[in-house]
């Protein structure tokens, strides 16, 4: 159980999710209007909770869409957007060669990825939930506590990781690790000393990852 208070959230909606393409780490794929409306909208519930220009540490994927999504959301809250601490163990899950395709293409030549409760089925070549965990697991172990609240701005899978070990959902049987609950983009989660609860969830929001 890793001390205080920390509010996860999903990167905005971007024009890959709207075109229903598996993205990929290593490149930028701006937010659409709807993303920037939702990133907009977590930052103002960030700023009911914790006020104006709350002592918050900001932790961000190194991803173009983590990044654009933690600029807006800090502009709401008034902080600055420089000093968040940016990693690749953030990042989403790696989909191997099929990052950058549709989903219909990949569905076509491999079946369904999306499987049970929205989450995606690892590409051959692509990286595996335990994978996910292990590195999540370093990043949970390297974040200090000084008495800061921590706003974490990443990803729909990866999120899904890092909240079940953080608030100690059950270990799901098909991937060996535990997996928390799926939300829209434009979401929310407040894990605050091993228990968790949805602070804001966008009613505009989309399952894709």
């Amino acid at each position: 159980m890793k001390p205080g208070r920390f509010f996860i959230m999903r990167h905005g909606e971007t024009v890959y999710n709207a075109a229903r393409r598996l993205q990929a780490n290593h490149i930028h794929t701006p937010l659409t209007r709807l993303g920037c409306e939702q990133a907009t909208a977590m930052g103002q519930a960030l700023r009911a909770e914790l006020g104006e220009r709350p002592p918050v540490v900001l932790h961000v994927s190194e991803t173009g869409r983590a990044l654009q999504t933690a600029a807006l959301v800090a502009e709401e809250l008034g902080i600055d957007w420089f000093v968040a601490n940016r990693t690749h163990d953030l990042k989403e899950i790696d989909m191997g060669s099929w990052c950058e395709r549709s989903y219909d293409d990949v569905e076509a030549e491999h079946g369904p990825i999306v499987i049970s409760d929205h989450l995606l089925r690892p590409a051959p070549d692509g990286e595996d939930y335990p994978a996910i965990a292990a590195r999540l697991t370093r990043w949970i172990e390297s974040v200090d506590h000084d008495g800061r609240d921590h706003v974490v701005v990443m990803h729909g899978i990866s999120s899904r990781v890092l909240r079940g070990l953080m608030a100690g959902y059950p270990v799901n049987a098909d991937h060996g690790v535990p997996i928390a609950p799926s939300l829209v983009q434009g979401s929310i989660a407040l894990v605050e000393n091993g228990a968790e609860r949805v602070l804001f969830g966008s009613d505009r929001g989309t399952e894709h990852a």
